[in-house]
């Protein structure tokens, strides 16, 4: 993995094929069914991201894979440099805009640079990993359960002896801006812990696996980022469940810790989690990225509330987020910080797992 050291200063953009948006994206894409054409930039590499429409109501999955196909090969010859491509395939009848969520995807499919000449075929051939529905080889081995403390309340922070910090990103994973972030994280060697919405996972489960692959942790944000504090204990532990499910079949690993969406807290959303062997962590520092402030905004306030054991929320939707994600880590590391995932700085040791404890209970 690179260090900070290591890491090198943005390329220079590609002229006149990275630097649309927009009207602008979709006319050099010459591609009739785009309802949606995004690029973006982490300072390193370039991606694509696509909402493309299929006008039959119900077409077949083959129809939806060549529309599929057709957006790939027409985004990497529009852009070129691009370092991956992700498609996105909706029925034109009931298409919302990319982000609704009643108006869910036919087809995801990803294709980084490395694989645009093979992709197709094995596509055709049911056993291309990176698309949705899956290919039976998308599903990860099962792996050792890592360590968990015990289930008692909230936690905010780390152990304050620790000259560490936990990035955590919420809302994962996002077509664009997830693999620009996974990318930065590789090139400063920086794991983080994201907490991944159930329904975004379902549609993006190479994402998914990308994060672990990469040792970074998942965590459960609900299935779907409904509030928890108006429903009852059996809603929340249904809600949490089948994200828990879910996640542990795409990474085999267990999942481990949880985060309600808006940090909406209360002793019913505590006892489901708890029930489903969860740790429900919060933050010590919220950057508020959520509120599109600009990198230098988000810089400073990182670097003004920096301490030990910090655990900074952050989303992996925004593209300030993206831009300040290096300053903050040249940041902790100039100040000696060392950056871990949320089980590794709750977990400097190994921990037994307490199973079925409930808030309250008197810590072992």
């Amino acid at each position: 993995m690179l260090t900070l050291t290591q890491a090198t200063r943005p390329p220079a953009p590609v002229p006149g094929a990275l630097d649309l948006s927009g009207t602008a994206a979709q006319e050099r894409l010459h591609l009739p069914q785009a309802a949606s054409v995004r690029l973006r930039s982490n300072g390193f590499v370039h991606m694509a991201s696509l909402a493309v429409t299929l006008n039959r109501k119900t077409g077949p999955q083959t129809d939806r894979q060549a529309l599929a196909i057709q957006a790939v090969n027409a985004a990497y010859r529009a852009f070129p440099g691009l370092a991956g491509v992700d498609v996105a395939v909706f029925d034109a009848g009931k298409y919302l805009g990319f982000a609704s969520r009643t108006s869910p995807p036919l087809l995801t499919l990803s294709v980084p640079a490395g694989d645009r000449r093979t992709f197709a075929r094995a596509l055709k051939a049911g056993t291309y990993p990176r698309v949705w529905p899956g290919a039976p080889s998308a599903v990860m081995p099962p792996q050792a359960p890592a360590p968990v403390i015990s289930l008692l309340r909230p936690v905010w922070r780390g152990p304050a002896g620790q000259q560490a910090v936990a990035l955590t990103f919420d809302d994962a994973p996002h077509p664009l801006y997830t693999p620009l972030l996974l990318d930065l994280l590789r090139r400063y060697d920086v794991p983080a812990t994201f907490f991944v919405i159930g329904q975004n996972a379902e549609r993006y489960p190479y994402f998914v696996q990308d994060m672990v692959r990469a040792g970074h942790q998942v965590g459960n944000h609900t299935y779907s980022h409904a509030p928890l504090t108006p429903l009852n204990e059996a809603e929340v532990r249904s809600e949490l469940a089948r994200t828990s499910r879910l996640l542990r079949r795409l990474t085999g690993q267990d999942i481990t810790v949880f985060r309600p969406p808006g940090g909406g807290l209360s002793q019913t959303v505590l006892r489901a989690a708890a029930a489903n062997q969860l740790r429900t962590v919060m933050w010590s520092h919220d950057a508020a990225d959520y509120l599109n402030p600009d990198a230098q905004g988000l810089e400073a306030a990182f670097a003004g509330t920096l301490h030990p054991g910090q655990i900074t929320l952050l989303h992996d939707k925004v593209e300030s987020t993206v831009s300040a994600l290096p300053a903050m880590i040249q940041e902790a590391r100039a100040r000696q910080y060392v950056f871990k995932t949320v089980d590794g700085l709750l977990n400097p040791e190994p921990a037994r797992r307490l199973v079925g404890q409930q808030p309250g209970a008197a810590t072992p």
